[in-house]
C-alpha cells in the first residue's frame, strides 16, 4: 500500500473516532469495534506470523471483549477489566502455539505478532474508556482531530524529517484548536493531547515506512489503522492527568 493510501486511511479513521466521540460513547464503541476487527484480519500478515487465521480470531474475539469490558464497566477506571481480555490474547497466542505449532523457526515471531497485535487493540478500547470518563469526553475529539492531521501532513513532502516535524507542529496546533472551541477542554489539554497524537503517528509511520511494503489491502489497512488505535491508550492516559 501507498504511504499516501495509508495515510488517507489513517485520517479517516481518526475522523471516524472525532465523530464518535461527539456523537457518544455508543457510536464510538461501534466505530472502534468495526476497526479492531479489521486490524486484526490483517495484522498476522503484516507482522509474517505462521498461523494468521489463528491469530486473526484471537485478536479480533479479545479486542471484542475489551470493548465489551470497557463499555459495560459501572465505575472509573473504566480499563481495569480490559486488562484481562488483554492477557486472555496473550495467554490464547501461546496456548494456539502449542496446539497450531508454526512452521519451524517461526514460533517465536508468531507469538510476539499476536502479543503485540493484543496491545494495538487493547490500546483502541481505551478511546471508549476516555470517552467515559468524566470531564474528558471532549478529549476523543482533539485526539481524533489531531491524528487526522499528523496522519496527513506526514506525507505531504518527500522528506520524512520535514514531514514529521509538520506532523507534530500541526497535531499539536490542531489539539490547541479544538481545546479553545470546545468550552470544556482546557487548551493546554487540546495541546497535549495533540502533539501525543503526532508522536504516535510519526513513529509508526517511521516503521512502516522501513520496512518492505505490505502485499494486500488487508495487511494495508491494519498498518493505517495501527497508530489510529494505538493512541487510544495516550489519550485515556491524558484525559486522566490532564482533566479528569
Amino acid at each position: 500500500m501507498l504511504p499516501t493510501t495509508r495515510a488517507t486511511i489513517s485520517a479517516a479513521a481518526a475522523a471516524f473516532i472525532a465523530a464518535g466521540g461527539f456523537l457518544g460513547t455508543r457510536y464510538l464503541a461501534v466505530t472502534v469495534l468495526v476497526m479492531i476487527v479489521v486490524l486484526a484480519l490483517g495484522w498476522p500478515a503484516l507482522l509474517r506470523a505462521s498461523r494468521r487465521r489463528s491469530a486473526s480470531v484471537i485478536l479480533a474475539v479479545g479486542g471484542g471483549l475489551a470493548v465489551v469490558a470497557v463499555v459495560l464497566g459501572r465505575s472509573a477506571p473504566h480499563l481495569r477489566h480490559m486488562v484481562i481480555a488483554v492477557a486472555l490474547m496473550v495467554i490464547a497466542a501461546l496456548v494456539a502455539e502449542v496446539f497450531l505449532p508454526s512452521s519451524r523457526g517461526r514460533a517465536v515471531t508468531s507469538v510476539a505478532a499476536t502479543c503485540a497485535g493484543a496491545i494495538v487493540v487493547g490500546s483502541g478500547a481505551a478511546w471508549v474508556a476516555a470517552s467515559r470518563t468524566h470531564g474528558a469526553e471532549d478529549l476523543v475529539v482533539a485526539g481524533g482531530t489531531a491524528l487526522a492531521v499528523a496522519a496527513i501532513t506526514n506525507v505531504v513532502t518527500r522528506s520524512p524529517q520535514v514531514n514529521s516535524i509538520l506532523a507534530l507542529v500541526l497535531a499539536t496546533a490542531s489539539g490547541f484548536a479544538v481545546g479553545m472551541v470546545l468550552p470544556e477542554l482546557p487548551w493546554y489539554a487540546g495541546a497535549g493531547i495533540g502533539l501525543l497524537c503526532g508522536v504516535i503517528v510519526t513513529l509508526l509511520q517511521e516503521l512502516m515506512r522501513r520496512e518492505p511494503r505490505a502485499k494486500g489491502w488487508l495487511p494495508g489497512m491494519s498498518s493505517a489503522l495501527a497508530p489510529v488505535l494505538s493512541a487510544g491508550v495516550l489519550v485515556y492516559v491524558g484525559g486522566r492527568l490532564l482533566v479528569g
